[in-house]
């Protein structure tokens, strides 16, 4: 069954059971065990080898990360600051038109016109406008007032 051992005694087959040494000196005197040595010996070598590069780029690998970290790092602050502003004028624009401002600009527009058609009236009583001239002015003033008021008064209503 193993042509090898056929030859040996008993006493070397005792040995080769007994010491370790003298029954790894027996395997490798075998081709395949030999082969299987020079492969390793081999496979250990070609690691090395590896390892050695892979240690030699970690510097170039640290740099890059490093400046991949910077790119993200300025890009974002920069998308950040861009976020920012878009904001700032988002809530500008909504304080501008919110119900409140819209109310409270259309309020000073109506008192405006009140104070356009007060303003038309005394200039009536003062002689600086003619009759006819003072009845355009003053209707015209008071329908935008009347108008401004409605609109007010409709935005405010409740339901």
């Amino acid at each position: 069954m193993f042509p090898m051992l056929k030859d040996k005694s008993v006493e070397e087959l005792r040995k080769l059971l007994s010491d370790k040494e003298a029954y790894r000196q027996f395997l490798h005197t075998f081709d395949d065990v030999q082969q299987l040595d020079h492969l390793r010996i081999d496979l250990k070598k070609n690691n090395l080898d590896l390892a050695r590069k892979n240690l030699e780029k970690e510097s170039e690998i640290n740099q890059l990360n490093n400046q991949c970290m910077i790119i993200r790092t300025t890009e974002l602050a920069s998308a950040q600051e861009k976020f920012q502003e878009l904001h700032k004028q988002e809530m500008e624009v909504k304080d501008r038109l919110s119900i409140s401002a819209l109310l409270n600009r259309l309020q000073g527009s109506i008192n405006e016109a009140d104070e356009n058609s007060e303003n038309t009236h005394r200039r009536l009583l003062s002689g600086e406008l003619e009759l006819g001239e003072f009845i355009q002015m003053y209707k015209k003033q008071r329908i935008l007032y009347h108008r401004r008021t409605l609109v007010h008064l409709a935005a405010v209503a409740p339901g």
